[in-house]
């Protein structure tokens, strides 16, 4: 912990070092006969305490920009004063935060790792990860989730709801069955503060800013000390979607977006872990309101997943309890990144009706809000399609585009497989769908009356040919007609027939082919066996097939795929052996 003690003592020092005072902030409530009235004030680019705008808005404001609201018009009354609050003990530190992950940590050695994601902008304060896996440490083919709090240094509920959420798992493994199931078949990673800096800035700068939002980048560029009137970026405004359309471009604002997309240290962090891993799904917490926001509604358009997305927003809000699921804008924030960018079920939740809530509520707030994550884990496990996407022939895993038709849309970024396994997962609502898959270099595949239900998460084994790119003049064109598989099923053998349809471009037939090919597949798309033969003309060809490998190994009884290579379409079947 000395490291972390440093960065203590260089934050004190340039807090004590700045010495002018500026007026404390006012939590306003702006009531609205209607709530699209509130588009009159978008050019003051408000610090919104709550997304939800409904007969009111409440946002943080100044003195010159409360009286600039009630010149527009609106009526407005003050709720509270920044210099009237305070944050009870209660609420763990940084370096308590990294204390109870680490105590934690030496607990639980085998299904936990403790690490740094990165660090704050301006002091380079390590970013606290925090992984439960039943193999952890080992990347495994299998969902991850990603719970996150803190983007906004004045809200350290999210903070609070993580380290519960760690505990009861942690606790709980393996008697519960929710705590196995997640544990054993899920990776979980938290980062429990996304912006250490801007926590500790309010924890020791004596609470003169209790209600400080940003980090804090020198906006300056001064190397003096921190200005509170004109220094930190909004990190939940830095995110590279329609960055320009959200935050403000004024570094004096409390939601100013920074110089650049991804300016800050701390969403280099998170973006590049969400990049590495292709999280299935996620929250990230702030305060405050009662409210599940999903991605998004913008320019009157929804997402290609609004369906899939409103009934998991929905049932996060019914198992918290009392909050209500609603819309982003679809601008530069966490979770509209993470699902425009990345696939990501991602969901933005306020909870509680101040940005510290009460002592008292802390533990009231994180188990409500544990019912929430616990149905998010639970939501990965059904009514959706996974699989792998393989090459054919080597059965190497493929980066490919993964789409649901009628769910495509230009709005947000292609969904593809993953590089180390070939996975895909998509959410979806119960129902029939038909998938594509391309990639560069192989023949595209549709896949008709997939079913989704929700038992389980559809299964889908993908296995793409190469596109050879057959030139005029190279090689003969090869068409075939399948005739079947006799017996089938079969014990000993079983031959699989196929009537060949050769024209050689170059004359005769049979001059410049290449083998035909068989390839067997076991019901895991392991490819087994290859098997070859060289056509000389149009006729029958029957491939053999023993029942065993390629090493000459007796396999067992089950089903089994082969598909024919070499012709200038893909050909598939099934066999089915029993020993």
């Amino acid at each position: 912990m000395l490291q972390k003690a440093s960065f203590t003592l260089i934050l004190m020092l340039c807090i004590i070092s700045f010495s002018t005072a500026r007026e404390p902030m006012l939590l306003v409530r702006i009531q609205l006969d209607n709530p699209e009235d509130i588009t009159f004030l978008e050019n003051m680019h408000l610090d919104y305490a709550s997304l939800a705008v409904t007969d009111h808005a409440d946002v943080v404001v100044t003195q010159d920009e409360l009286a600039e609201i009630q010149r527009r018009g609106f009526r407005t009354e003050i709720i509270q004063r920044e210099d009237e609050v305070f944050v009870p003990d209660e609420y763990h530190t940084v370096d308590e935060t990294w204390n109870v992950l680490d105590s934690l940590h030496q607990l639980y050695p085998d299904i936990t790792e403790l690490d740094t994601c990165g660090y704050s902008q301006r002091f380079n304060m390590p970013i606290a990860r925090f992984i439960i896996s039943s193999n952890v440490g080992v990347r495994e083919d299998e969902p991850a989730a990603l719970i996150n709090g803190m983007h906004h240094a004045r809200e350290p509920i999210g903070n609070e709801i993580c380290l519960h959420t760690i505990k009861w798992i942690l606790d709980n493994y393996p008697d519960s069955t929710s705590a196995k199931k997640w544990v054993d078949s899920m990776e979980l990673q938290f980062v429990t503060i996304v912006n250490p800096e801007g926590w500790q800035y309010i924890t020791d700068s004596s609470l003169n800013y209790p209600w400080w939002r940003k980090n804090l980048r020198d906006n300056g560029n001064n190397g003096g000390p921190i200005n509170p009137d004109s220094d930190g970026v909004d990190l939940n405004r830095n995110y590279n979607w329609r960055w320009t359309q959200g935050g403000d471009p004024d570094p004096t604002s409390w939601v100013y977006r920074g110089p650049y997309p991804h300016s800050e240290s701390e969403i280099q962090a998170l973006t590049s872990l969400a990049v590495q891993r292709k999280f299935v799904v996620g929250i990230s917490y702030h305060s405050y309101g009662y409210d599940v926001f999903r991605p998004w509604y913008y320019n009157g358009q929804y997402t290609p997943d609004e369906s899939t997305m409103t009934e998991i927003a929905h049932n996060i809000a019914y198992q918290i309890g009392d909050y209500t699921p609603g819309h982003l804008g679809g601008t530069n924030m966490s979770s509209v990144w993470l699902y425009g960018e990345l696939g990501m079920y991602d969901f933005l939740i306020e909870t509680a009706f101040s940005f510290i809530p009460p002592p008292d509520t802390i533990i009231i707030e994180c188990e409500k809000n544990f019912n929430g994550i616990a149905y998010l884990l639970n939501r990965t496990f059904y009514s959706g399609i996974t699989g792998h996407v393989y090459d054919s022939t080597t059965l190497e895993p493929l980066v490919a585009t993964v789409e649901v038709l009628g769910l495509v849309g230009d709005t947000i970024t292609p969904r593809t497989s993953d590089s180390l396994f070939g996975r895909f997962y998509r959410l979806l609502t119960n129902g029939t769908y038909t998938m594509r898959f391309s990639t560069a270099g192989y023949i595209t595949k549709t896949i008709t009356n997939i079913p989704v239900t929700s038992d389980s998460l559809t299964q889908l084994e993908v296995l793409l040919a190469t596109d050879m790119g057959i030139e005029q003049g190279e090689i003969a064109q090869i068409s075939a007609s399948h005739l079947g598989a006799w017996p089938n099923p079969f014990t000993e053998h079983t031959d699989i027939r196929y009537q060949m349809h050769v024209q050689n471009v170059l004359g005769d037939a049979g001059y410049g082919m290449g083998d035909i090919m068989l390839y067997m597949y076991d019901a895991a798309g392991r490819l087994v066996r290859t098997l070859r033969q060289s056509p000389c003309a149009p006729h029958q060809i029957v491939f053999s097939w023993d029942g065993r490998d390629d090493t000459d190994r007796k396999l067992p009884s089950g089903i089994y795929f082969y598909r024919l290579g070499g012709i200038d379409r893909q050909v598939f079947g099934k066999v089915v052996m029993m020993r």
